[in-house]
């Protein structure tokens, strides 16, 4: 396969569908193209044939360690009795649901599973500082996401009900985002849900759902990691040396995904053309789910809906980077100014119903504004004086005394 070849179908998988989410047919065509490279490589020379059993190694290796590292990760949550209760790997084990107190072991596990995963993607580690930097901020959500993407959709049952199972052998109810922090009202529970409604919906008919339905595995997924982390959406976040090697890896990745197909039963019915070219679209859609979920989530802090400052989610996945600030909903801005009002309203009923005065809202109650203080009222109520006025230092008898003194000593 040449390497023009190679690079025309990559731009396709970048480029390739138009604005209504539909394949472009040219894509289809590529990919005959990119077999026909196949087919001319069938007797390769000496130095060939090593270097594409070098790659397909490598290619090999990568899926093995993911799933390793996946397995690694569903342990690190488990107490020996749930070991124990496995049938086979990953199954047999009793889901509960998530609590909020899970979030701290979850981001300490999945940290390191970040952290692991992208030092096998070679030249990773050899990349400039900076550009190691801004790749990690940039792949953390997409590579977080697609592993919860992938795990939800080996539970049918969960799917169904809309159960989104994680790695730590929970599961989000329906009626919850995995955002919840154990101080959280039910208002902020409530405009949780409602700020990432939409992108939950998406992922769920859109990713999930069509994972489930393909019975995607480890090799398809290996893929999609690949073609994140080197995506051409972080271009402008690296330098030009790091966007040529950036180039390479995205058509290396198409190039053994190809050949994995042709060479394993591991996938169902069609043509490994058909195969690669749902994967494709599958994996622009992940990524552009993932620009709208960091947008919810920007939205959600500007509210004060959702603090994770106390996680490594905010600084890493949640980082400026990943963020449009020019692009954010108006909409759901509007939407969620007024769900904060009513919230607010809501509380002030609360309280005023049980008699007690939230001392974080004196400023807001409409009967201590100036302009409707009855002077006369105000003259004889000294408890509403220490709610409008500071005290004065001749309000302190110690002070008193002293002006006394001094004034008899004149």
């Amino acid at each position: 396969m040449s390497v023009e070849t190679n690079e025309s179908i990559q731009s396709e998988v970048s480029n390739g569908h138009s604005e209504n989410g539909h394949s472009n047919g040219n894509l289809e065509a590529k990919m005959k193209l990119l077999k026909l490279g196949t087919d001319k490589e069938d007797k390769p020379g000496k130095t060939a044939h090593l270097k594409r059993s070098r790659e397909e190694e490598e290619f090999q290796l990568l899926v093995h360690s993911y799933g390793e590292h996946q397995r690694w990760m569903q342990l690190s949550f488990m107490s020996v009795e749930q070991f124990l209760e496995e049938t086979e790997e990953g199954k047999g084990q009793k889901l509960r649901e998530m609590k909020p107190t899970d979030v701290n072991e979850l981001s300490i596990v999945e940290l390191s599973g970040l952290m692991y995963w992208i030092d096998k993607q070679n030249p990773y580690t050899k990349l400039p500082m900076e550009d190691k930097a801004a790749l990690l901020k940039r792949y953390s959500v997409r590579k977080l996401s697609l592993d919860h993407f992938y795990r939800a959709s080996k539970h049918p049952q969960y799917v169904a009900r809309r159960e989104f199972v994680m790695n730590n052998g929970t599961f989000v109810p329906a009626n919850r985002t995995g955002f919840e922090l154990p101080e959280d009202d039910i208002q902020q529970i409530e405009a949780k849900r409602m700020t990432f409604a939409r992108t939950f919906d998406r992922f769920w008919n859109n990713v999930i759902i069509p994972f489930m339905n393909l019975n995607v595995n480890d090799a398809e997924i290996t893929f999609i990691h690949i073609m994140m982390l080197w995506s051409t959406r972080n271009d402008e976040y690296v330098t030009g040396r790091t966007r040529a090697i950036m180039t390479d890896r995205r058509s290396w990745a198409l190039d053994q995904l190809y050949r994995w197909y042709l060479s394993s039963n591991d996938w169902s019915s069609g043509t490994a053309e058909d195969r690669l070219d749902t994967i494709c679209s599958l994996l622009k859609e992940i990524e552009s789910i993932c620009d709208q979920h960091c947008q919810d989530f920007q939205v959600a802090k500007m509210f004060e809906f959702c603090d994770m400052s106390k996680f490594w989610y905010e600084t890493l996945c949640y980082a400026p980077c990943n963020i449009d600030f020019q692009d954010l909903d108006s909409e759901m801005l509007e939407k969620l100014k007024q769900f904060s009002l009513e919230s607010k309203k809501k509380k002030k009923e609360a309280t005023n119903d049980d008699g007690v005065k939230d001392q974080n809202t004196v400023e807001e109650d409409p009967t201590l504004l100036h302009e409707e203080i009855d002077p006369n009222v105000l003259g004889y109520n000294v408890e509403m004086v220490e709610n409008v006025m500071a005290p004065l230092p001749d309000d302190n008898p110690e002070f008193a005394n002293d002006l006394e003194i001094k004034r008899r000593a004149d």
